[in-house]
């Protein structure tokens, strides 16, 4: 029977307070958050004016990404002038597109290493980016628009593939030699998640060898704030606390990641280090089935709803052939917005009921508390964190949370809100979903489980020695 599984085999990413996948499980550990509130110093050093922020109730928070002005651009075959015409998410992406090919021993090239058919092999590579606000807020509002008039096409041009969306994969595929299928993916907070679905896809109909997946998600400037606004899901005390009685909003993070996806057969064959196994994973989308309030009313088009998130749990869960009693973990979207977090929490709840009536056996997570709301990119934060704990077997605490939300119903429900470190015993196979939902309705789940026990490779037949004449 055909082996559908996919091995994680490598992992890079960008986040607040870590730029490696070690560093980023160590803050998890902690349970550290890199949200933090602006001052009124902060506002005006960056230019914020003081009209602004001198309003009663004006506040900024996010998760602040440090040195996103560094890229190396020689190192990628670009001019200083290019860089800087490039929107800084692009640099991010292709950044950990590189980091994540080295961390699965293919940052040689394609050229390097031997295909299924016995030629290079192909690597794709999909990616998703957030909103262009370099070009709409810093670069371009500040140099181009004088360029832009003086009919300087190669600039024009040079902005245009810098900064739209449309060409953050072709871009990577085209510095980094990529010769498989390379789309830009794009449904909003799901879009890194959605690609990673994709991307299992590719490998399994053969369109690629390997898989890169990536994203990036910048708010420029970092350092911005508002007047709280009713109905907002931005949080007005700068904290996000997902499932807590106390939730009230997410807010933004920064950050970048990728991923690197190969067959897990062909990744045992090639003594290839696997992180994870990507069992199976489903897309769906909401349609009208939207929820207004809880359970019941129709909501509007940027409303969450649940069925459209159960069935993503459900086809999963199908895909993967597996029980949801086998999974002990969670990386939920939690974005601690009142109505949003009890909504997914009802969906998870509906799709593991059909398959058992267990009680909390089931611990659930999110990263926004620790690093905000990566927006496209938060699928892929959500990932590599449930990757890291199918590896340790252990599950780190929610951070922010001190008391559950008394919109759901957690007692009778087959989910744990950990409040502190809890070890993760190997009790038959560790398997954990992964959770993440966009704006538009379309929801993604994936089902991980941990990497297999590598087998160690014979040692290569040694030459018969020649015999003395």
């Amino acid at each position: 029977m055909r082996d559908d599984r996919i091995a994680v085999i490598g992992t890079a990413l960008r986040f607040p307070g870590a730029d490696t996948p070690a560093a980023y499980w160590r803050d998890i550990r902690a349970g550290t958050s890199h949200v933090r509130r602006f001052t009124r110093a902060e506002f005006a050093a960056a230019g914020v004016p003081a009209a602004e922020y001198e309003q009663p109730g004006f506040g900024g928070a996010s998760a602040p990404l440090a040195d996103v002005d560094g890229f190396d651009a020689g190192f990628f075959g670009m001019s200083g002038r290019e860089a800087e015409l490039t929107d800084p998410q692009q640099r991010l992406f292709l950044e950990c597109c590189f980091h994540a090919l080295e961390d699965g021993g293919y940052a040689g090239g394609e050229d390097r290493y031997a295909g299924l058919d016995g030629g290079s092999v192909r690597i794709g590579v999909y990616g998703s980016s957030g909103y262009r606000l370099y070009s709409l807020h810093s670069y371009l509002a500040n140099h181009l628009a004088a360029e832009a008039g003086s009919g300087d096409w190669m600039t024009a041009k040079q902005v245009q593939v810098g900064n739209y969306t449309d060409f953050t994969a072709t871009r990577a595929a085209f510095r980094l030699g990529l010769t498989g299928p390379a789309l830009t993916v794009s449904t909003a907070c799901s879009s890194a998640l959605v690609s990673v679905h994709l991307a299992c896809q590719a490998l399994r109909a053969g369109d690629a060898d390997l898989m890169l997946v990536g994203s990036a998600a910048l708010h420029l400037p970092q350092i911005s704030g508002h007047v709280p606004v009713k109905g907002s899901t931005l949080s007005p005390t700068g904290t996000v606390r997902a499932f807590d009685a106390d939730a009230d909003g997410t807010v933004g993070g920064n950050g970048a990641a990728a991923v690197l996806l190969k067959p897990l057969e062909r990744a045992l064959a090639d003594g290839d280090t696997v992180h994870a196994v990507i069992l199976g994973s489903a897309v769906t989308n909401d349609g009208a089935d939207k929820t207004a309030d809880g359970r019941s009313g129709k909501g509007g088009f940027a409303a969450p709803g649940v069925a459209g998130q159960r069935d993503a749990v459900l086809g999963a869960l199908r895909a993967a052939d597996v029980d949801a009693a086998s999974i002990g973990y969670v990386e939920a979207h939690g974005t601690g917005t009142l109505k949003g977090d009890p909504i997914e929490f009802a969906a998870l709840t509906e799709a593991f009921r059909a398959h058992t009536d267990r009680t909390g056996f089931c611990a659930l997570g999110s990263t926004k508390p620790a690093i905000g709301h990566l927006d496209s990119a938060a699928g892929l934060a959500g990932l590599i964190k449930a990757v890291e704990v199918l590896r340790h077997g252990i599950v780190p605490p929610l951070v922010n949370f001190a008391r559950p939300n008394p919109a759901l119903t957690v007692d009778d429900s087959p989910f744990l809100l950990p409040v502190r470190e809890r070890a993760w015993p190997l009790a038959g196979v560790r398997r954990a979903g992964v959770h993440s939902i966009g704006m538009g309705g379309t929801n993604a789940h994936v089902i991980l489980e941990q990497a297999p026990e590598a087998v160690p490779r014979p040692p290569a037949p040694s030459a018969a020695p020649v015999p003395a004449l």
